[in-house]
């Protein structure tokens, strides 16, 4: 997949695309980007999606939009998704101030090729939100492409969106929010030192330093663990750890059966399933024979998660 970063090298060949945060990519954004793949493999032109950072939210109403991806980690499933080119915009106040016919003539047509384009049923740009499918469909027709309107994907009644995914991350729902997403909701970064608490009490753990933006409810968790290329059952807490008076927010992940040395090394941890709240014990000794329960309760729920 070819990346362009505001366009300083436009498409040179004619799109389909289809424009959006595509936070999470997750099975909603599938669907549409199926759909741009057969319009583009139709037409014979390439499969392109438009995306913006920081989130449009931010810079018209100063709204911070904590998303459940960084930036890389969408391109990177785009390209999984087999798409073609990704125009990734930085969004400023500049682009909120064109008009939709500027945004149509500058950026869809003149710099993009657009021949096709997917929105979904609310999509708006332009000044003031001016443009809605009916100013697209009029701008279509004027400049040569074609407009298709996407439905929106929805799982037991609710619609799947990439604010719902956030919501269900932040209670804890974990099982939920991997139907939404066509996978395990996961969060990576860099392995950094801790106190050794936990080989202390017969539990190492990996202590994880993430620049995501969104973390599961506080808790214990059923995770997996990819670290050099291999899955590993693991559990995870993440909390303040209240038996031993912390303060700050921590992510420690016990790996099972594995006893490398990781330091700095990068960590993928995959949430599978929320086994139960951070709480307090009397002792440490209490706390261990939690743990120990806690791992078998983990061990049973990957068992029957199966992948």
């Amino acid at each position: 997949m070819k990346v362009l970063f505001d366009a300083d090298e436009p498409i040179g060949s004619p799109t389909s695309a289809t424009i959006g945060n595509f936070d999470g990519v997750h099975m909603g954004h599938k669907r549409i980007l199926a759909a741009v793949k057969r319009s583009a493999a139709g037409k014979g032109v390439g499969s392109c999606v438009i995306t913006f950072h920081p989130h449009p939210q931010k810079v018209l109403r100063n709204i911070d939009v904590p998303l459940l991806l960084p930036m890389r980690e969408r391109l990177r499933l785009l390209e999984a998704e087999g798409i073609d080119y990704a125009a990734c915009y930085t969004f400023t106040k500049e682009i909120a101030a064109m008009t939709a016919e500027e945004f149509v003539n500058e950026i869809l047509v003149g710099k993009l090729h657009i021949r096709h384009l997917i929105v979904g049923p609310d999509f708006s740009f332009g000044k003031n939100r001016e443009g809605n499918a009916d100013v697209l469909r009029k701008l279509g027709e004027k400049h040569g492409f074609s407009i298709e309107i996407a439905e929106p994907l929805t799982r037991e009644g609710e619609v799947v969106s990439s604010s719902a995914i956030r919501k269900l991350v932040r209670a804890g729902d974990m099982e939920k929010a991997a139907a939404f997403l066509g996978y395990d909701f996961y969060i990576e970064g860099t392995v950094g030192e801790g106190e050794k608490r936990g080989r202390r009490i017969g539990y190492p753990t990996a202590n994880l330093e993430t620049d995501w933006e969104i973390l599961p409810k506080e808790g214990v968790y059923a995770t997996r663990a990819r670290i050099d290329g291999v899955k590993r059952d693991s559990i995870t807490n993440i909390g303040y750890r209240p038996t031993f008076g912390d303060s700050r927010l921590l992510i420690e992940t016990h790996i099972f059966d594995f006893s490398g040395d990781i330091y700095n090394k990068r960590l993928a941890v995959e949430f599978v399933r929320r086994i139960r709240d951070e709480r307090r014990f009397e002792s440490v000794d209490a706390l261990v024979g939690q743990i120990g329960k806690d791992v078998e309760q983990v061990k049973e729920a990957l068992l029957a998660a199966g992948k």
